[in-house]
């Protein structure tokens, strides 16, 4: 039996599935229009994933297995701020390619067998998120005592994870003639230019000398 068959016929399924929900939105997609889209039978589909909820679990492992990957920063050098500015963009890069999983999470928690993972998963992003705030003060970007990064850390977080959502319930930064659910990735990239203002009044050195053209970059992508 060749065991590369079904791991590709695998991918193809979450590939697809990360498309549609993106595109549509989670509830909106069942597995029979996944099924359809991919031109193979639900049998077929379900010999891969017993269910939509297995193929949503596999999504998010994948999505936070990324994201703690992107928040990480060199050691082999102090943070400098165009390692933030990287970081900033391997992040918005993640979340774009996963908005689906923002745009749904309540939904998803209470039908997914998510709540746990997520827990533990943001628990883990939010330690990253310190230690990266740790590593900014060493290398004197940022100057914040323990409870201001704690909270630093938290309101980022909410933000990252709530930013599409809001988009969606909002409909800012949309023009007239497009449809609430058109979320494009520059809209995305506005909620990179709210995590830099909330950062704002602590940094210091290199990282408040270039603070205005790092405004500039996202808000010049937004206007």
């Amino acid at each position: 039996m060749n065991s590369a068959v079904p791991l590709k016929t695998r991918e193809r399924i979450l590939a697809t599935s990360l498309q549609l929900f993106n595109g549509q939105g989670e509830r909106q997609v069942t597995t029979n229009h996944l099924a359809a889209a991919m031109g193979m039978s639900p049998g077929n589909l379900y010999y891969h994933f017993k269910n939509k909820d297995a193929i949503i679990h596999a999504l998010f492992t994948r999505y936070a297995e990324r994201m703690a990957a992107t928040l990480t920063f060199p050691d082999d050098h102090p943070l400098t701020q165009a390692d933030k500015a990287n970081l900033f963009e391997r992040v918005l890069t993640v979340l774009w390619e996963f908005r689906f999983l923002h745009r749904d999470m309540t939904h998803l928690l209470e039908t997914a067998e998510l709540s746990a993972p997520y827990r533990a998963f943001s628990l883990r992003v939010l330690e990253q998120l310190r230690e990266l705030y740790r590593a900014q003060i060493a290398a004197g970007m940022i100057e914040a005592d323990a409870e201001t990064i704690d909270t630093l850390a938290i309101t980022i977080w909410i933000t990252a994870t709530n930013w599409v959502n809001f988009l969606h319930t909002t409909g800012l930064f949309l023009d007239e003639p497009r449809a609430s659910g058109d979320i494009t990735e520059d809209m995305l990239r506005r909620g990179i230019l709210h995590v830099i203002c909330l950062e704002a009044p602590y940094l210091r050195g290199e990282a408040k000398a270039g603070l205005a053209a790092l405004k500039a970059h996202y808000a010049k992508s937004t206007s």
